[in-house]
């Protein structure tokens, strides 16, 4: 029987996967001026993100929910203290992932300045003013790629760990299946020993009880007895 917390850890990996493919798409837009059908496209494209988001958060909330759970009696479910902690660094570093995804759809939308058309009739100090605003815009620009950059290596790291946890979870739960088919195996081993010895035992105590085999009685009595003499005249 699959374990339903892996489940849903799979579906929260692959929202992820999905919200970054979006996110990529979303900042090619939201860094230039669009037009009417990239507006329309930009839109959905943000609607998307935020449902994705929202669905990702839903299910690490039902994550959290059976961790909860399970932290209270681990031996009922199966589970270690090991494997809940494992569980828990999961949603932790989800929400964090998740975190990255919000705070990259809050900044602010950056448009493309359009150039100034040149004018010959420009003073040097309207020119000179003109130039720094450009310069300006450039430096804010330049920043806002680097920001851009580093959310997305943070981002990558992020979901680079969450597979990592995801695929450590996998490979507990595929070998808690192997040990319980292990565990089967060697109930079955049990039960079969035990009724060999219980047959056994039965044997023994129908010969020992049976009236005819008094003379080996006699013949076991009186081997013991001469195994004890032997051993006092050797120790006296």
């Amino acid at each position: 029987m699959s374990d339903p917390f892996v489940i849903v850890q799979e579906d929260v990996t692959a929202s992820f996967e999905q919200a970054k493919t979006l996110l990529v798409s979303w900042r090619k837009l939201n860094g230039k001026r669009r037009s009417p059908q990239e507006e329309n496209e930009y839109q959905f494209m943000t609607d998307e993100v935020y449902s994705t988001a929202n669905s990702i958060s839903a299910d690490l909330d039902e994550l959290q929910e059976t961790i909860d759970v399970a932290r209270e009696a681990p031996e009922d479910y199966g589970l270690s203290l090991a494997q809940i902690s494992e569980r828990q660094s999961f949603v932790a570093t989800g929400r964090k992932a998740l975190e990255e995804i919000r705070r990259a759809l809050a900044q602010p939308v950056s448009k493309a300045k359009p150039k100034a058309k040149p004018d010959s009739g420009m003073s040097d100090e309207r020119r000179a003013q003109n130039e720094h605003h450009t310069v300006e815009f450039n430096h804010h620009q330049m920043q806002q790629q680097v920001l851009m950059e580093q959310q997305d290596e943070h981002l990558d790291s992020l979901m680079y760990t969450v597979r990592n946890i995801h695929g450590i979870a996998g490979t507990v739960n595929t070998e808690l299946d192997d040990q319980a088919i292990l565990l089967d195996d060697m109930d079955g081993l049990v039960d079969r020993t035990q009724s060999k010895l219980t047959a056994a035992r039965n044997t023994v105590n129908k010969f020992l009880h049976d009236q005819s085999n008094r003379s080996l009685h006699l013949i076991l009595i009186l081997f013991v007895a001469i195994l004890v003499l032997i051993v006092l005249i050797v120790f006296t």
